[in-house]
């Protein structure tokens, strides 16, 4: 229960700025009417009486509940067009959640076994910090045979995510890069930087 005495501030303002405005309005239009010889002052008390008439008419519905219902309408309408546009950014953010489950859902990518999926990180590994990709360097990485390597890095050149460079030379070898399709994937797939 509230303490005896204590008043709402919030009350105070609510009462207090519309008589405020009132009588400074009253002043301006008196001191207009004064000074300049208007007949604003008698002009608008005469509208102001007319409406007053107007709100107190009999009718079937009074005018006053009609204003009230027109006020109504405007207010719900306003708090609709409020929330609306308070809603229109997580449209977005919901389409961005929705886009991402459908890619995870239905991959543009072929479906990988577990080597290959290995065999991917380790390549998406050496593309992400510039190194070269070797047989060897790649079977110390994911801890596979050298057969069981060479078997998914076959099978990812025939998915063409993977291809093979052979140099020439005295120290030639054998390097193995990402495709485009395989860069993507990788993006899409693993964190890169």
């Amino acid at each position: 229960m509230a303490a005896q005495g204590k008043h709402s501030p919030f009350m105070f303002k609510a009462m207090a700025y519309p008589a405020g405005i009132f009588l400074v309005a009253g002043v301006a239009m008196t001191l207009l009417d004064t000074y300049f010889d208007l007949t604003l002052l008698t002009v608008t008390t005469g509208w102001l009486l007319f409406f007053w008439d107007w709100l107190l008419l009999e009718t079937p519905m009074p005018n006053w509940s009609l204003l009230m219902i027109i006020a109504i309408l405007i207010g719900t309408l306003s708090v609709a067009i409020f929330y609306a546009r308070i809603t229109e950014g997580t449209d977005g953010e919901l389409h961005e959640i929705e886009r991402k489950i459908y890619k995870k859902n239905n991959p543009q990518f072929p479906r990988l076994t577990e080597n290959q999926t290995l065999l991917m990180e380790a390549l998406a590994y050496h593309a992400n910090f510039r190194k070269v990709a070797n047989l060897d360097s790649i079977c110390k990485l994911v801890s596979l045979s050298t057969l069981e390597v060479e078997t998914g890095l076959k099978q990812l050149q025939a998915k063409r995510l993977v291809k093979q460079k052979v140099t020439r030379g005295t120290f030639g070898s054998t390097i193995f890069e990402l495709t485009l399709a395989g860069k993507d994937y990788a993006l899409e797939r693993f964190e890169l930087t």
